[in-house]
Order: C-alpha cells, then structure tokens, then sequence
C-alpha cells in the first residue's frame, strides 16, 4: 500500500527472482527494492524522475550504508519505509527501514544523493528543486551520515579485466548503483558467501560508468569478516565505487 505522506510505505513480496541460493533476498536485490522505493516517494512528491527530467536534471547515488539485522527469505512480505530529511546545499538525504508485517525490522539505512545535470554531468545546487522537497520527516534509521571511505592501502595484482555490457546500463545512461554490488558479491569465494551474510555495508559512489568502460575488481581484507572493495576504472585506475562489507557467519 502506498501513502501520500512523509513517510513512503511500500510493500513486496520475496519472488524466487529475488532470491539467492541461500533462497533469501539477495544483496543486489535488495538494493533494487530501495532504489525503486526511493523513486516512488519522490515521484509522489514531485521531485521525482518526471519532475527532475523535465529540468534536465536527475538523482544519482552518492553514499549509502546499510545495517542489517535479518533478510527476507523467499515467499516472504516485506514494507519498505522511507522519507526525506533536511538537505544540505549539494547533498539530499533519504532513511528506509525494512519490516515484515508483523513489524519485525529487518535493516536501517541512509543515504547522500547528488543532483546531476542530464547535460554536464555535474552536480548541482539543491537549491534549484528546493520548493518540491516535502517537509523533512522527523525519524532517523541510523544515528550516523553515511560518510567518506578509507583509500586501499594496496591494489589488485594481475587484475581481471571485465567490459561493462549494455544490460549494465540504466535510464540515466550509467552503471546502475546495484551492479557495483552484484560485482563484488561475485569477487568472492561461493563457499565463504553461503557461509556468511553481509551484515553492514557502506558504499560511496565515485565516478559514473557508461557502456564499454573496462573495470576490475579490488577486494581488500581489513580484519576478521571485514572488507575494503572497490571498483576500479582499466587502465587509468581510478575508482568508480568504493565500499566496505562487513560479514558475519550463517547459524
């Protein structure tokens, strides 16, 4: 059910298309479930794609980080909640929470976006859209911003150099946020990803990719369960997303 409020309410249920082969909501997945959350609140509040394209503007993923308690398995019903917060003049700021029905919250998260030009590509004042924002909501998922990630202390030696394919590709002529992270899902060995969940992810948005670029994948080991990845740009080596997993392992 959708509201007309501050707060975005929307429901899905856990398709086997969602699912991964621990038969629960998969990471990229999940990020597909805010993304479009985000984009129906916004629509139902004028600052949304149709309302930005028509100013030659559009919203791209900045930061987020995500903190979660327990996935969704398949067959399951989820609500995603999500509102607006206060802006700052470059950045706009957006909570969720997950919750099955019977109120059971599954994970929290916030995130930064950026007002592009459709044009130069370039950042723009939030000042242009300000009038369409709703009224802040008063409720925060998570006590902290998400904020700027460590460098690699190391790169990728003898990097395998993947092509971004046409299907990486979404309306606003980029990499889709959520590839970044089916990417480095997919760095990883299959024994350690049945055996463990992500439990905290934050990720900060660098650079977009258009079709053709070529990329490799940086995974870092930082402690015990705790990982430092990137997606880096072939050959000039600079990155277009970098984020930090944190695991924990399956009972």
């Amino acid at each position: 059910m959708e509201e007309q409020s501050l707060c975005g309410r929307y429901e899905y249920h856990i398709n086997s298309y969602f699912t991964d082969l621990k038969k629960q909501l998969s990471l990229p997945a999940l990020f597909c479930l805010l993304q479009e959350s985000a984009y129906k609140h916004a629509e139902n509040h004028n600052f949304g794609w149709t309302d930005m394209s028509e100013n030659n503007l559009f919203w791209a993923l900045s930061r987020i980080r995500v903190q979660i308690d327990s996935y969704p398995l398949w067959n399951d019903s989820i609500f995603v909640e999500t509102w607006s917060k206060e802006p700052d003049p470059i950045m706009a700021y957006r909570d969720f929470e997950i919750f099955l029905p019977d109120r059971k919250k599954l994970l929290s998260a916030t995130s930064a976006w950026l007002m592009l030009s459709m044009e130069t590509r370039k950042p723009q004042r939030i000042a242009l859209m300000k009038d369409k924002f709703p009224e802040p909501y008063n409720r925060s998922a998570l006590d902290v911003r998400p904020g700027k990630l460590p460098q690699h202390k190391k790169t990728a030696d003898n990097p395998v150099i993947h092509t971004v394919p046409y299907s990486a590709i979404d309306i606003n002529g980029h990499v889709n946020n959520t590839l970044y992270i089916q990417w480095i899902i997919d760095g990883f060995p299959v024994d350690y990803i049945l055996n463990h969940d992500v439990c905290d992810i934050e990720i900060n948005y660098l650079q977009e990719a258009p079709v053709n670029l070529q990329y490799f994948v940086v995974i870092e080991e930082l402690s015990q369960n705790e990982y430092l990845c990137s997606v880096v740009r072939y050959p000039d080596n600079r990155e277009l997303s970098r984020m930090m997993l944190k695991f924990r392992k399956k009972n």
